[in-house]
């Protein structure tokens, strides 16, 4: 049974409320040569040009029009290493709400001056004690927590992205989808699944970065999770019942890649598509030239590209 906030009139209906702040991105479809190196029908999701420049954007303000006057009135507060920071300092400036955004103090430079640009109330705060900082601020100073991966509206937020791609496409039979915390994996799927019922879908993770694999053979979301990968969009310190929950009923196959291939697919996307994309971004391209090559023959396969706030010199970096 798919929960009641899910249902497919459920997310259209929140869908439409996004539409006015949100891009209907494209969903293109690649030459017969590309298709001929990944060897399937591949499409690509460019979720990557959303607002914010990262898919978080829907789930952040599904929260926020889910806020009552107090809540408005007392303001938001988020942490991330970067994409959920940047998505809750764009919905908060949009709005005009008061907020106290929390981003670790190892995050690229690039992100925290795009939330700063975003006139973010800015703490930085080490990654230990990130989520202990935010919980503070919602206790202690009333702000209202926008998670980056858990709950009701953070998750719709994701499942209007499944909804999206399901007015795209008339037929798919692979998602391929990166994986952190697990919040749009567990939106996303949970929408597909009820328009394509036979579609696998695929989570790809960091191998040293791999929570949500872990969870899902211990039949329980990890408290903690030892992370270490360039990808650190995907470096969920911990998941959660919520969105664990949905990634259990939903997930076909869960897949991981090593750092190298993550740079390997970010070179590939600029050779082919010249795409500067971030790690987080072409872990499903990863996977298919990886693990997965090979194994979707004449079939349509998706890859969701959620995300690219990323510079070219951190780029650089990461691909020399």
């Amino acid at each position: 049974m798919i929960l009641k906030e899910l249902e497919y009139k459920v997310i259209s209906k929140v869908y439409k409320k996004l539409s006015p702040y949100t891009i209907k991105t494209p969903l293109i479809n690649n030459s017969k040569y590309l298709n001929s190196i990944f060897n399937t029908n591949v499409f690509f999701k460019l979720e990557f040009l959303q607002n914010s420049g990262c898919f978080k954007i829907r789930g952040a303000i599904n929260n926020i029009l889910n806020l009552d006057k107090k809540q408005k009135i007392n303001g938001i507060t988020a942490v991330s290493a970067g994409n959920h920071a940047i998505a809750s300092s764009y919905a908060a400036n949009l709005f005009s709400i008061k907020n106290k955004i929390f981003m670790y103090d190892s995050a690229n430079q690039y992100r925290i001056d795009k939330v700063k640009s975003l006139n973010a109330n800015l703490q930085l705060t080490n990654p230990v004690n990130a989520f202990k900082d935010v919980e503070k601020a919602s206790i202690e100073e009333n702000y209202y927590f926008i998670h980056p991966f858990e709950g009701k509206y953070t998750i719709q937020g994701t499942a209007s992205l499944g909804y999206e791609i399901s007015k795209q496409i008339d037929n798919i039979d692979n998602v391929i989808i990166s994986v952190g915390g697990g919040g749009l994996i567990s939106g996303v799927s949970s929408l597909i699944k009820q328009i394509y019922p036979k579609c696998k879908i695929y989570g790809v993770e960091p191998k040293f970065a791999n929570g949500m694999s872990k969870s899902l053979k211990q039949k329980k979301p990890l408290k903690k999770v030892n992370i270490k990968s360039i990808a650190d969009s995907l470096c969920a310190p911990l998941h959660m019942p919520y969105s664990f929950a949905l990634c259990q009923k939903y997930i076909d196959h869960m897949i991981t890649v090593s750092d190298k291939e993550l740079i390997q697919s970010m070179k590939f996307m600029y050779e082919y598509y010249n795409l500067i994309l971030e790690p987080a971004c072409v872990a499903g391209v990863a996977a298919l030239l990886g693990p997965l090559k090979n194994r979707f023959v004449n079939q349509n396969t998706l890859i969701i590209l959620c995300g690219s706030n990323i510079d070219l010199k951190s780029w650089i970096k990461h691909t020399k």
